[in-house]
């Protein structure tokens, strides 16, 4: 199957989340501490259905009506007043709000 070709990659990425989740211990705010965990607890039920998915398992769409679902933890509320950061193209966002962006307009190139 596909996971194949990602096993090694798998074998740096577990143990990375687990370090992560590890050095929340090490964060002196205590609701930052359970946000580290809890957030590493949910990606790694993210990527090891990631995983189920490469290996051949039926996607949510394809389970058969009868089959209970899978437990997955809650998602996090968004910031309700965050920007939208991701974008197709930096064009629209110059022209739409250049100064939100924080992107600028000109060569990198030394001009001499």
């Amino acid at each position: 199957m596909a996971t194949s070709n990602f096993d090694r990659d798998f074998g740096y990425l577990v143990p990375f989340m687990d370090k992560v989740a590890a050095a929340a211990s090490d964060l002196p705010d205590a609701s930052a501490r359970e946000e580290l965990v809890r957030l590493m607890a949910e990606e790694k039920v993210r990527w090891a259905r990631i995983r189920e998915l490469l290996q051949g398992a039926p996607g949510q769409s394809g389970a058969s009506k009868g089959a209970a679902p899978k437990a997955v933890a809650p998602k996090a509320p968004a910031p309700a007043a965050a920007p939208p950061l991701a974008r197709v193209s930096a064009d629209g966002v110059n022209r739409a709000a250049p100064r939100e962006s924080g992107l600028t307009v000109g060569s990198l190139k030394d001009s001499r």
